[in-house]
């Protein structure tokens, strides 16, 4: 056992080390914002996109009171719970249990996914490339050499690897065709901005990696059954399809919506099987359907819920993230999509190898601009099965056709120059380049959080404290009425209902914002004021730099005001 241990740990040292260097390489934009805070103002923990992060927090802080499912705060319409969202509830459970701070269960999480994450894709990456590409490099011909480990190459693609939004800086176009690119606005599209935002996010990544690589078992074995073995296949195979199921049951707690690109990436792969067998993949077919029969309670409550509890589906509704426009993707995608090329057109003895990779990639075109409402997060992870590709073609196409160019012989016949060192430099290089936009985006959000520290981001102080006043001093199923980002904050740190917080979380947010901007007019009516605190079911008002300044809380009568520090002033309605 020990042995086996020791072997496994010498084929993993490497992935392990660059695991965690990387992991907490990722860290030290957070540290440095916890470390510069100015004083006056608190660090959120966030590094970008507040109003989801919010939503996760909320999720997080209703765990942590106790509950194990999510009523919606970001809105004041009554509800039924329900276990939508519930890895981040089931975070504040464990944080709760453990006895431990949000904060410290928020970037522990955020760690371990990352380190889960990355594993997996080595993993992922070993089904389909091996550790070194053997290519005849003498002039004679007679001695081979291991130059490239294309398993590493292809891993490292992978997890820093971005595409080409870098040059729309460089022209000038960072809102080309009215969107910004892909590389900065989407986390989802590379693994690097992957790993620098949402446990969530990383760790459904994850699962879907675990589900693909299954499902390329599953296709192998199909391809390699003979005659009346079905039977005896699928009883011995069992055992996976039942983790295939494992793993699609977690996605759907971690992120439901993506098992969109697992299905579809069976149908296809199973489709390709059809075709190549000229018949019924039996094996393929009961072994995948076990592992989404087993699952399919969840999503089908999911279905339920979305359908059925009216807030909840408003929120679907309202929850529309749609594709940037195709020229977008090319940039970030087209190199990647360029090397797929060149492997597929001339890997012509083993396609079955690498079909789980082109299935994938063709699941996420379709899905990218299909009537759904999360259309751009289906590029979640897509950057691992495009890097495996580029790693393919060029250790086992690209190099050996440059060695045996006439210039490439000239320029190793210098004494100083030689084909190992070379092909390395140029993966090196190629590797540098794809990396070009992760690099920029570090830097930048390392920058803005040292420098800058935006709001809201960064908070005051006295936010921080009202907020933990109306925690302790109120009932957590009054309703405050406040300004977006200021609803934004309560939900999330007391998990208690808000006027407006979120635009996908709050009914009829288009409604409800101007409402609450015109709220703090001072050339509103009372009547109206009252009829709206009242149609709601507000309890408490709050007044500081976000909402309006001018307007006199004497001059409404209802309102009385029960706390007040250097800038905010909470009010309660009277009945």
């Amino acid at each position: 056992m020990i042995s086996l241990l020791s072997q496994w740990f010498k084929r993993w040292q490497w992935a392990i080390l660059v695991t965690i260097i990387t992991t907490l390489f990722l860290q030290i934009p957070y540290l440095l914002g916890y470390i510069t805070t100015t004083e006056g103002q608190f660090f959120t923990g966030l590094i970008m996109n507040p109003e989801d992060s919010q939503t996760y927090w909320a999720k997080m802080t209703q765990g942590f009171n106790g509950a194990w499912a999510y009523t919606i705060p970001f809105t004041t319409e009554a509800h039924e719970p329900a276990y939508v969202g519930i890895f981040y509830v089931w975070l504040g459970q464990l944080a709760r249990g453990l006895g431990i701070s949000l904060t410290a269960v928020w970037h522990g999480s955020r760690m371990v996914a990352d380190i889960i994450l990355f594993l997996t894709i080595y993993w992922f990456a070993g089904l389909f490339i091996g550790g070194r590409s053997e290519i005849v490099k003498d002039e004679k011909q007679v001695a081979k050499r291991q130059i490239i480990n294309g398993r590493k190459f292809a891993f490292l693609l992978a997890v820093f690897g971005s595409g080409l939004g870098w040059l729309l800086f460089i022209l000038q176009a960072p809102y080309w065709l009215d969107a910004f690119p892909v590389d900065f606005k989407q986390p989802g599209a590379h693994i690097f901005f992957t790993a620098m935002t949402f446990p969530h996010i990383t760790l459904g990544t994850a699962l879907i990696l675990l589900s693909m690589g299954l499902l390329h078992r599953f296709g192998l074995i199909e391809e390699r059954i003979e005659g009346g073995e079905t039977k005896s296949i699928i009883l011995k195979f069992i055992p996976l399809s039942l983790l295939f199921a494992l793993s699609n049951l977690l996605l759907g707690v971690a992120y439901p919506f993506l098992i969109y690109l697992v299905a579809g990436t069976a149908t296809l792969l199973g489709l390709f099987l059809i075709w190549q067998k000229r018949g019924i993949p039996w094996v393929y077919g009961i072994l995948t359907a076990v592992g989404f029969l087993i699952p399919a309670p969840l999503y089908l409550y999911y279905a339920s819920v979305l359908g059925n509890n009216t807030v909840f589906k408003a929120w679907d509704v309202q929850a529309i993230t749609p594709s940037a426009p195709w020229p977008h993707y090319l940039i970030a995608f087209g190199p990647y999509l360029w090397f797929a090329w060149v492997y597929w057109r001339n890997n012509k003895q083993n396609k079955q190898q690498s079909i789980i990779l082109f299935c994938w990639i063709l699941t996420v075109l379709l899905l990218l601009y299909a009537p759904l409402n999360p259309q751009r997060r289906f590029v979640q992870g897509v950057q691992v099965p495009l890097s495996i590709l580029t790693g393919l073609a060029f250790v086992q196409v690209i190099i050996p056709r440059w060695i045996e160019t006439e210039r490439w012989q000239k320029i190793i016949a210098h004494p100083r120059y030689e084909t190992q060192k070379l092909a390395r430099l140029l993966a090196v290089i190629i590797l540098l380049v794809f990396s070009i936009s992760n690099i920029y985006l570090w830097a930048d959000v390392t920058r803005t959080a040292v420098l800058i520290q935006p709001d809201p981001l960064f908070r005051q102080e006295d936010e921080l404290n009202a907020t933990a006043w109306l925690r302790e001093n109120t009932d957590p199923t009054d309703a405050v009425f406040g300004s977006m980002q200021t609803g934004s904050l309560i939900a999330a740190q007391n998990g208690t209902p808000v006027f407006i917080g979120h635009w996908a979380e709050t009914l009829d947010f288009d409604i409800k914002r101007p409402q609450s901007e015109q709220f703090y007019d001072p050339n509103a009516t009372n009547e109206w004021r009252k009829q709206l605190l009242n149609e709601h079911n507000i309890r408490y008002v709050w007044i500081g730099p976000r909402e309006s300044l001018s307007l006199n809380p004497e001059s409404i009568d209802f309102l009385t005001q029960v706390y007040e520090n250097e800038s905010i002033i909470i009010l309660e309605v009277e009945n």
